[in-house]
């Protein structure tokens, strides 16, 4: 999970850090066991950026570093696989006006489940939510960003390694950089740009120069070999905004005003073994009883759904569509959401062990044109 040199073909480590003084594995490598500084390099105070937070979380038995930023008062944006797995997590904003310390046992995220991979799936968003049980106000959130940022945009990387060294009292900020999109790369869901961060910077927010308040347009995902990528938010504003709705709302995210679409608005065709082909949003979710359907696409690539079972029985739901289309779905219970496993990407099989609500969502990873139909027997 800790960063790794790249050489050769185009691969892009993650960049989480362990603790010092944790063993480590053939496949991690402690943070105090590196030899020389990697190439945030260079940075300075992040005292600037009150949202700014150190995360320290626990996985496999070993304690692990990560970045973040607070972005209401219950909630920590960060990457995905600082969340995927992990729990028992410690949050410091350093620079918070009040109370600057708290912890959370949840984490969640909205595609990342890569178990303990050390590179970056190019097929994911990289990005996780950390849950908060008590406050971290600040007198002013930031956003996260609606839309993507032009190519050559210079931005900030603020994370909490200065030079090789790990912080565990404030963070720092990098010189202005310019990224791009990585589509081109193999990265649709990224920018990319020269290498900065370093182990322990995941999950830090890269945020836009001279806007108030502070805008945030991606987090540090990985990096490698002169190179790093850096998640984008503007892809999940919407479901940010939601799961902030969800954990007592405040906060800045999501408020810039959405883009018009790229495209004017299709009806779709009628069609009579499924007349209602609408996409639901997750908090308009649908009420499913035994099948639905729906046309994926670049500007809806998610169907919300939501279903119950009223006794320990088996269930099955599977998506079958000619495209990509997959599934996800989680377990409700007092506004808590448990991920359920999943059979394979397009089905979920399993028995109840009594009254449950459900969350599904139906969704395309590459956000391509497609009809799908998810079907439900139990």
């Amino acid at each position: 999970m800790v960063r790794r040199s790249v050489t050769g073909c185009f691969l892009v480590s993650l960049v989480a850090g362990a603790v010092v003084g944790c063993s480590a594995s053939d496949s991690e490598t402690a943070i105090d066991s590196l030899s020389s500084a990697t190439p945030i390099i260079g940075g300075t105070s992040a005292a600037a950026y009150k949202e700014s937070a150190l995360i320290g979380f626990s996985k496999h038995g070993l304690d692990y570093l990560c970045s973040g930023a607070i972005i209401a008062p219950k909630v920590v944006l960060t990457a995905g696989h600082c969340v995927d797995g992990a729990s028992n997590f410690a949050v410091t904003a350093p620079y918070a006006n009040g109370d600057k310390d708290a912890t959370g046992k949840k984490g969640i995220t909205y595609d990342w489940n890569e178990g303990d991979s050390e590179t970056v799936n190019p097929d994911h968003h990289d990005i996780g939510l950390i849950f908060l049980d008590t406050a971290i106000s600040l007198t002013e959130y930031p956003v996260l960003a609606t839309k993507p940022i032009p190519d050559n945009t210079k931005i900030v990387n603020i994370g909490r390694i200065l030079n090789g060294q790990p912080s565990y009292s404030g963070l720092y900020v990098s010189k202005p950089i310019a990224v791009r999109s990585a589509k081109a790369d193999g990265f649709p869901f990224d920018y990319i740009s020269d290498e900065i961060i370093e182990s322990g910077d995941s999950g830090g927010p890269d945020e836009l120069i001279g806007v108030s308040p502070h805008q945030i347009v991606a987090v540090n995902s990985g990096a490698g070999g002169g190179t790093q990528v850096l998640a984008r938010v503007d892809l999940l504003a919407g479901w940010i905004k939601d799961q902030i709705k969800l954990h007592d709302g405040g906060g800045g995210g999501g408020e810039p005003p959405a883009p018009p679409p790229v495209d004017p608005p299709v009806t779709p065709p009628t069609d009579p073994d499924c007349p209602d082909l609408n996409n639901h949003s997750f908090g308009r979710a649908a009420a499913l009883v035994d099948h639905a359907c729906g046309n994926l696409g670049p500007t809806a690539p998610q169907s919300w759904y939501m279903w119950s079972i009223r006794a320990a029985n088996p269930y099955s739901l599977v998506v079958d569509s000619p495209g990509d289309a997959a599934l996800q779905m989680w377990k409700v219970a007092s506004n808590a959401y448990i991920r359920v496993n999943n059979t394979s990407t397009t089905e979920i099989s399993h028995t109840a062990i009594g009254p449950t609500n459900y969350m599904v969502v139906v969704f395309s990873p590459k956000a391509k044109a497609q009809k799908f139909n998810l079907r439900l027997s139990m």
